[in-house]
């Protein structure tokens, strides 16, 4: 069932208990969520405003709970933790959400995703404790200082830190050769825990990889690293299953490894680093014969093979 752009309605009809899918978009006099949903497995909530607290929300049978662009959100609901079928959360651009203490999810959460909710100032507790959870975004969180003690979720598959711009907790702490299910990271230079790029990215240290990546990596995406100059040689080695590398927004990269890139690379893209664009052209640049044999190559935008 959907509800988008009910400006007149003020409360959800009473007889739902058999109703799986709920979209709610719009309903700006729709005041509070109390209906009863028995059986209700998904529930999206998007622009609305009549909602500033996910308190009421108890739905056992729920899998999937999604809240978007609900400016007047101030908090969520400390029983998080009981929606023991819950396997996918999203909280998107909420700028009221102002969280001092996140609550605890349920062990059954797969996919966690925040995004854009600038008030929240801590990341969920027993975060070590989530052994479901396989994908975990977050982006564009400025009040995030660091990730809970106990490390990160020990199962992950999918990781993207992006935008965390005060996250004070070194990337070298972070834990992520112990993730050793993780296949794809972003990571970008806003979110690295206050250190240069050149204090803790690989650059002349054959080791340097193995201590910051694990290598069941088969994709890494990395933003802007504005004074990363080097990619070490010792990335080939220790990354010898990745499948697809971005390099994005990093105008001082002017090196990459002199032994070259992992021969499973399938897939190799570079913008906003315009230092290599003369390095990577086809034929002519010094880099060519180290990158010719990937067969899908993007060079500021542009597919050169």
């Amino acid at each position: 069932m959907e509800l988008r752009n009910c400006m007149s309605l003020e409360k959800l009809p009473s007889k739902m208990r058999a109703l799986r899918r709920l979209r709610i978009e719009y309903c700006p006099k729709i005041k509070g969520l109390t209906t009863q949903f028995a059986a209700l497995k998904e529930l999206e909530i998007r622009d609305y405003e009549g909602v500033e607290s996910l308190e009421q929300i108890s739905i056992e049978s729920l899998e999937s709970l999604s809240v978007y662009g609900c400016k007047n959100l101030g908090s969520l609901s400390q029983c998080l933790r009981a929606l023991s079928n819950l396997t996918e959360l999203y909280i998107e651009e909420c700028p009221a959400l102002e969280i001092e203490d996140f609550p605890a999810l349920p062990i059954t959460l797969s996919y966690f995703y925040l995004d854009n909710c600038p008030k929240i100032k801590s990341l969920p507790s027993q975060w070590h404790h989530l052994t479901s959870l396989q994908r975990l975004h977050i982006w564009d969180c400025q009040n995030i200082k660091c990730f809970r003690k106990g490390g990160l979720p020990p199962n992950l598959q999918i990781l993207s830190i992006v935008g965390c711009e005060n996250l004070k907790q070194p990337v070298t702490e972070w834990g992520l050769p112990n993730l050793t299910s993780l296949e794809s990271l972003t990571i970008d230079g806003r979110s690295m825990g206050g250190e240069g790029e050149k204090e803790w990215f690989p650059s002349e240290e054959e080791d340097a990889w193995s201590l910051l990546f694990p290598s069941s990596l088969t994709s890494l995406d990395i933003y802007n690293m504005r004074n990363l100059e080097r990619l070490s040689s010792g990335l080939p080695n220790h990354l010898s299953s990745l499948k697809q590398l971005g390099i994005y927004d990093c105008p001082k990269l002017r090196y990459l490894p002199e032994d070259g890139l992992p021969p499973s690379l399938q897939y190799l893209e570079i913008l906003g680093c315009k230092i290599l664009k003369d390095g990577c052209s086809k034929l002519t640049g010094h880099y060519w014969p180290l990158i010719q044999e990937i067969p899908s190559i993007y060079i500021e935008d542009v597919r050169i093979q």
